[in-house]
């Protein structure tokens, strides 16, 4: 069982479903860094945006920069 560990993420729009997850979190666009946790099991990077909790989707609207 993989667990969560911290890193770095940039937005990075890769396919069309990873764009219209993006589009749900206002004001979050492509090329900015984040700091979050990740999950390799099933590729989901978590952070804060704007107070709320979000997720990206690695390989789909990001790219990690560090795991």
């Amino acid at each position: 069982m993989a667990k969560r560990v911290k890193a770095k993420a940039r937005v990075k729009v890769i396919t069309e479903f990873g764009k219209w997850c993006l589009m749900e979190i206002r004001g979050l666009k492509e090329g900015t860094e984040l700091e979050g946790s990740y999950n390799p099991r099933n590729k989901a990077f978590d952070f804060s945006w704007n107070g709320q909790d979000a997720m990206l989707w690695v390989g789909q609207n990001a790219e990690l920069i560090t795991e």
